[in-house]
């Protein structure tokens, strides 16, 4: 595993407790992409289903149920997140379901072994996406199906950028690289995730997907961004009068979607299937 990957290992390794103690709000709000990534896969039964980069695994124990006596393989490049899911499923009485820690981007299961794979903001996330999308393609059936999501724009998704624009203004992140860099809007541009969906040999179509996520207060919004981000680890190595200021500026910033029930900060993912 090489430092990059490794590095991203470790941040969602960090996150697994948060994630799995938070999963009935993320599964509320971003139920809209569980249920698009659910309809596209079209799983039926007795097929053999390929979670990728699963964390708590909702998607594919949405998808579960479908499989009948088939098989789910939910899979995380973070051990702890394999076991969040790993509990998750016995809390929700999945019995055809195998967990396995597996990096998307060298998977170590045979060609052509799967009918379909769904994955939830995962590539965007990923060092090397382009590696990744040609592994889930060799592991695919000919004909299999993969749903995927990943996040549109900064315009679309003002949930972060938000606290990204507060950092880069206060020197706490980088301005954009034109290389490479794997982050929650790094497939935003729609052409690239279709280049990469294209060099991996896959016939894909691409659609929006529209979601909302929702906070009680300022105090909440801010637990999600440091505990369940990937920004987390950023405003972890802040010092406290730091931290104290970038939170000021972004609780100023949240007014403009705060109502009587909360704050409501609209999202938007691309939901792209492609087939092998």
């Amino acid at each position: 595993m090489n430092e990059k990957t490794e590095q991203v290992r470790k941040v969602w390794d960090d996150q697994a407790n948060s994630w799995y103690a938070q999963r009935e709000s993320l599964l509320a709000d971003s139920r809209p992409v569980h249920d698009w990534l659910v309809r596209t896969v079209a799983p039926q039964h007795g097929q053999r289903l390929l979670e990728i980069a699963a964390g708590p695994g909702d998607t594919g124990f949405l998808a579960a149920s479908l499989l009948g006596n088939g098989r789910l393989v939910s899979t995380d490049i973070a051990p702890a997140m394999v076991e969040a899911a790993r509990k998750r499923g016995a809390e929700l009485g999945i019995d055809n379901a195998d967990f396995r820690v597996i990096d998307a981007q060298q998977m170590d299961f045979d060609d052509a072994s799967f009918d379909g794979a769904i994955c939830r903001w995962g590539y965007m996330l990923m060092p090397d996406p382009a590696t990744a999308l040609r592994e889930t393609r060799r592991v695919l059936k000919p004909g299999g199906r993969l749903a995927l999501a990943v996040f549109t724009g900064p315009a679309e998704n003002p949930w972060v950028t938000i606290p990204v624009s507060v950092m880069r203004a206060a020197g706490h992140l980088p301005p954009p690289s034109s290389e490479w860099q794997p982050g929650i809007l790094a497939l935003s541009d729609r052409s690239r995730l279709q280049s990469l969906l294209d060099g991996a040999g896959l016939s894909s179509t691409i659609e929006p997907i529209k979601m909302t996520w929702t906070f009680a207060n300022p105090e909440e919004y801010w637990t999600f961004l440091v505990d369940l981000t990937a920004l987390g680890p950023v405003f972890r190595g802040l010092s406290a009068p730091l931290l104290n200021t970038i939170r000021t500026t972004i609780d100023a910033r949240l007014s403009a979607y705060t109502g009587a029930d909360g704050i409501t900060l609209p999202a938007q993912c691309w939901g792209a299937l492609a087939i092998r």
